[in-house]
């Protein structure tokens, strides 16, 4: 266990008054902390200097309670003016700044928020609101409940203060409070975090979670790193982060069906965040892997039947074999759609997109949305991916109209399509691609920054 260090103004009911004691006596009888720093200014500096009141009874208490408290004195001689707040901000910080910096892991700073005068009291309350510094608040009440009633200090006797103190017998009322601050700044950190998780951004929430990790529910912190990592496609984290744990993010829980709809996942919110230029370019990954997937679902074509695997540079892929499409009655469509001979190549998505066509031809929706999502990723990919363009959604929609030039005029024969409705048609490929994916499941995201909010506010 680390030590406790107390940081306490000390003022006019300091150490003991009316047969009680003050509030730094107080929470030192309580907490016994280790060690003690007392902050004297003028007025408290002259008493200090007359008769050592304040170690005395310090001194006295640890002989009384068997406890060594080590008391450290910060000497404010020249300050007179002690009802000036905006000094004893300043300063307040800077000596608690000095003592946390030689705080080890475990040690535990406690502030006395008793003692001192009006201006000490209210410069230690907005530093326990900002939460600038990590410490314990304290506040002692009176004995009377109230008022302190007055007494005349310049005639002190150690001895009989001691000896009349009640404090002292057994029972008496510990008028500690540990304060819980309306701690302002924690606040405005997690309204922060909450903006962020609103907005998707979930490397800026984990950001700003880190600097309160201490403040925020252990659960609230996870949940947050793993909707980072979620929206990174990081299976490897998210695995690691739920080890043991009740989280349950994922609707869709099976092999590449989860894989698909979490990357259709990215891309809409992608075009919620107007980020259209990372839309377009994610497009043809998921593609390739959804064709594939309606060719064995829709054709009862497996891909792997119809090809040879290669690999290059480490990495395996897929290349056509034409002795296997023709065993499957796949060639001679092949052949048809690439006028006479289709070569070996490696698969594209074009290639599947003539399979389906030719074998799904009785599903015109079908039909009609693969050759949709097969123009719209030719017309903008590769523009987008190799050239610095502003991806506006008039840019898409330009980009993917089909037009006719008669003479110098250029006429949009039929409309290009928004980002909005490319995601629609993502969509329908996906439930055509063999995923069960009910309306909810797309509010997927929102639902996972609702857990967030919710811990964040535990």
């Amino acid at each position: 266990m680390g030590k406790r260090i107390l940081f306490s103004p000390v003022g006019g009911t300091d150490p003991i008054r009316n047969c009680h004691d003050g509030s730094m006596l107080h929470i030192c009888r309580h907490y016994k902390p280790d060690i003690v720093y007392l902050y004297l200014s003028h007025e408290m500096m002259d008493f200090h200097k007359k008769d050592n009141r304040y170690i005395d009874a310090v001194n006295r208490l640890g002989a009384y309670l068997k406890h060594s408290f080590d008391v450290k004195l910060i000497e404010r001689d020249e300050l007179i003016n002690v009802q000036e707040y905006d000094i004893f901000y300043k300063d307040f910080r800077e000596e608690i700044k000095i003592i946390e910096r030689q705080l080890q892991k475990d040690d535990e700073l406690l502030i006395n928020m008793a003692s001192g005068t009006p201006a000490m009291k209210s410069a230690l309350v907005v530093m326990a609101a900002l939460a600038e510094y990590r410490f314990k608040p304290i506040q002692v009440s009176t004995p009377q409940k109230g008022i302190n009633p007055a007494e005349k200090r310049d005639v002190y006797d150690a001895e009989v203060e001691w000896e009349l103190n009640e404090d002292n017998e057994k029972g008496a009322e510990n008028r500690c409070k540990e304060v819980k601050c309306y701690n302002l700044l924690k606040l405005l950190k997690i309204e922060e975090i909450k903006k962020h998780i609103r907005a998707y951004d979930y490397a800026a929430a984990l950001t700003v979670a880190k600097e309160i990790e201490k403040d925020i529910s252990e659960k609230a912190y996870r949940m947050i790193q793993i909707a980072d990592a979620r929206i990174k496609l990081d299976q490897r984290s998210i695995s690691a982060l739920t080890a043991g744990q009740d989280y349950d993010i994922y609707p869709i829980k099976e092999g590449d069906k989860k894989k698909i709809f979490e990357y259709a996942l990215v891309l809409q919110i992608k075009v919620e965040k107007q980020e259209l230029a990372d839309f377009v370019r994610g497009i043809t990954p998921l593609v390739v892997d959804l064709l594939e997937n309606i060719l064995k679902k829709e054709c009862g074509v497996k891909l792997k039947d119809c090809c040879r695997v290669k690999v290059k540079s480490g990495e395996e892929f897929y290349q056509w074999d034409r002795k296997k499409l023709q065993k499957k009655g796949l060639l001679e469509m092949l052949d048809k759609e690439y006028k006479g001979y289709f070569r070996e190549e490696p698969v594209y998505s074009h290639h599947i997109k003539t399979i389906i066509c030719s074998k799904c031809k009785d599903d015109l929706k079908l039909v009609e949305e693969v050759n949709n999502i097969l123009k719209v990723e030719g017309a903008v990919r590769n523009v987008a991916a190799h050239e610095i363009v502003s991806v506006t959604d008039e840019w898409i929609t330009d980009k993917t109209s089909e037009k006719k030039k008669i003479g110098k005029i250029e006429t949009i024969v039929k409309p290009g399509k928004t980002a909005q409705q490319i995601l629609e048609i993502i969509r329908y490929l996906i439930i055509k691609s063999g995923v069960n994916v009910k309306e909810e499941y797309w509010k997927s995201y929102d639902k996972m920054n609702d857990t967030i909010k919710m811990y964040l506010d535990m």
